[in-house]
């Protein structure tokens, strides 16, 4: 007797094992099934994005990256894009041009590449290139679009690294910032957006403290105007822009370098 209840024992153990796996599988397949459906769209959503034009593709990017022959890896402002991205409808598309010799290079933050001599725009990946003829009366706004994008760039001042000399104003004081001290500066500054001129010139103007912040880098000088503590205004050359920032960098000058009581 106590062996017919040992062995019933042992075949309800072997049919609940054997159940077990079965349900196992089946769950297991089913899984395995769902998800090759579910990577399906996902495959084919990649198929169609991949048959735009780089120059569509490049278009509908935030993250934009630009160099020139001075500087590298400048951030371009969502603005200075826009203004690109206006252009290009403008741009036709041609056979690759007998002589390239690019004046500025620039990549998303996806691998998409471009350059441009002025004359031409070439968007290119490692498996594709296109090339579009630049019409010349649209050239000198090209160039002015892509020389600000660069030397007006809140990412340029932040780049202490490129910096060789760093002077900062207020009034008739002139201090030198010691190269150790670089990254305090830079962390100072941050930015919110890039503004218009008329709310900074304003709030400048209602200012009891302005600071001027003078910076030679290897191949460039810029200079940042504080107008308030919510406002500065980057210029080079004769080419400036506004943007709205932190407060940080205002009290760092205010408080820490300048020593003003207020």
């Amino acid at each position: 007797m106590a062996k017919k209840r040992k062995l019933k024992k042992e075949v309800i153990i072997l049919i609940f094992i054997g159940a077990f796996l079965i349900v196992y599988t089946l769950a297991f397949n089913l899984g395995t099934y769902l998800d090759k459906n579910n990577e399906t769209p996902v495959k084919q959503a990649q198929e169609e994005e991949d048959t735009r034009s780089l120059m569509t593709q490049i278009s509908v990017k935030n993250k934009i990256y630009i160099s020139d022959s001075k500087v590298e890896n400048i951030k371009i402002e969502k603005e200075y894009w826009e203004g690109m991205k206006f252009l290009f409808s403008e741009f036709s598309k041609i056979r690759t041009p007998e002589s390239y010799e690019s004046i500025y290079n620039g990549y998303s933050d996806d691998g998409i590449r471009f350059s441009t001599d002025l004359n031409y725009f070439r968007v290119y990946t490692v498996k594709k290139e296109e090339f579009y003829k630049i019409p010349i009366e649209n050239k000198k706004e090209v160039e002015k679009i892509l020389r600000d994008s660069i030397y007006t760039s809140f990412d340029l001042i932040k780049q202490y690294k490129t910096w060789d000399n760093v002077e900062l104003a207020y009034g008739g004081q002139v201090k030198k910032v010691h190269k150790w001290k670089y990254d305090d500066l830079s962390y100072k500054m941050a930015s919110k957006r890039m503004v218009g001129k008329v709310q900074p010139e304003k709030s400048k103007e209602r200012s009891k403290d302005n600071f001027t912040i003078n910076i030679q880098g290897e191949n460039y000088k810029v200079k940042v105007e504080t107008m308030g503590k919510d406002y500065v205004k980057i210029t080079c050359g004769d080419t400036a822009a506004y943007y709205e920032v932190y407060t940080g960098l205002y009290e760092y000058l205010r408080d820490d370098i300048f020593k003003i009581e207020q």
